[in-house]
């Protein structure tokens, strides 16, 4: 399958929080017997290992993946300061990476899906109830049902027709009103600034470093149409940027203090959903805490502009069955 070379994205402290601070605080010596080998993977013990026929080639579904959607929410505070009953206002998954955990090789296996690919969605009406499916932005999954856990719903059902059909285990959706608690939890995240962002920020020169603080963290790396060409794929190198320095750093504070992760998950809590408990999710990473961690992956497609005047994202026919394939089943000779 051909690969692209693009940028390895992860944002908004969500992938730092679930991933990071969860595993790395159990290495704590008073918890490792409490979670070393003890419990079930998330993917075994539910029944045969379901077979398929591909091109004429047949495949067995691998024997121990859990596959987890990490999701950033954009949701605009015009939106986040709506009480009355709404069925449409849940805002957009703006990021969406695939996590796909192979405990059997031992691997981990990462798929980012543009915002913008164009998808089978669910449609709710005025009073909630669902009276189809269209085909929009992948994002917009998102915007439908009254609560966070709808909202999730619905963006895993459009992500798993999306990759025909795939079940996603494990989900953890949070909010980009977090990057400020992230960023300040971590006394401020140093960034380089590689482009042009006086638009936003008068001391924002292109080359200069600069130390975010507060809602600067949440700006660099939401901020898209008034920057350079405008597009996601430079948005995504500014989140990259930041989530690459401010693991760093967590790792340092963590170093230094082992009830630093907990203290920030918790402290995220409120901007963020999941349908694992925390114990669970630190469990499932605890066992892959030494497993190789693979670049991020793209399916391969084509981006044009909507009758609406909106970008779309086309994946390339056959990409997202390719992807699955080739990461979550084996070929059967």
């Amino acid at each position: 399958m051909k690969k692209r070379h693009l940028i390895r994205a992860i944002v908004l402290g969500l992938i730092a929080v679930a991933v990071l601070v969860a595993g790395i605080i159990l290495l704590n010596e008073n918890d490792k017997e409490k979670y070393a080998d003890k419990r079930d993977i998330m993917s075994e013990g539910f029944g045969q290992l379901k077979t398929v026929t591909v091109g004429g080639v047949n495949y067995r579904e691998k024997p121990a993946v859990t596959t987890l959607l990490i999701a950033g929410i954009d949701k605009p505070e015009s939106v986040t300061n709506v009480t009355k009953d709404s069925y449409r206002d849940g805002g957009q998954a703006d990021y969406l990476l695939l996590l796909a955990i192979d405990h059997t090789d031992k691997k981990i296996h990462q798929l980012q899906l543009e915002r913008d690919t164009m998808a089978e969605i669910d449609i709710l009406g005025i009073f909630g109830n669902e009276v189809g499916t269209r085909t929009e932005q992948l994002c917009l999954a998102h915007s439908f049902g009254a609560t966070p856990e709808d909202n999730a719903k619905y963006t895993i059902r459009a992500v798993e027709r999306l990759l025909d059909g795939m079940e996603i285990e494990g989900y953890y959706m949070i909010d980009y009103a977090a990057m400020p608690v992230l960023n300040d939890a971590l006394d401020g995240v140093t960034v380089k600034i590689e482009e042009d962002m006086t638009s936003v920020n008068p001391a924002w020169t292109k080359g200069r470093t600069v130390t975010l603080k507060g809602k600067e963290a949440e700006t660099f790396v939401r901020t898209r149409k008034t920057i350079g060409s405008g597009t996601n794929e430079e948005r995504m190198a500014r989140q990259n940027e930041f989530m690459t320095q401010a693991i760093a750093k967590m790792k340092e504070k963590i170093g230094e203090d082992l009830s630093f992760g907990e203290t920030l998950l918790s402290q995220l809590q409120k901007v963020s959903v999941s349908n694992m408990t925390a114990k669970r999710l630190a469990e499932e990473l605890y066992k892959a805490r030494e497993y190789e961690t693979l670049a991020v992956e793209h399916p391969e497609g084509e981006y044009t502009i909507g009758k609406d005047g909106f970008v779309e994202f086309h994946m390339k026919e056959g990409a997202a069955v390719e992807w699955v394939l080739e990461h979550l089943y084996t070929r059967i000779v």
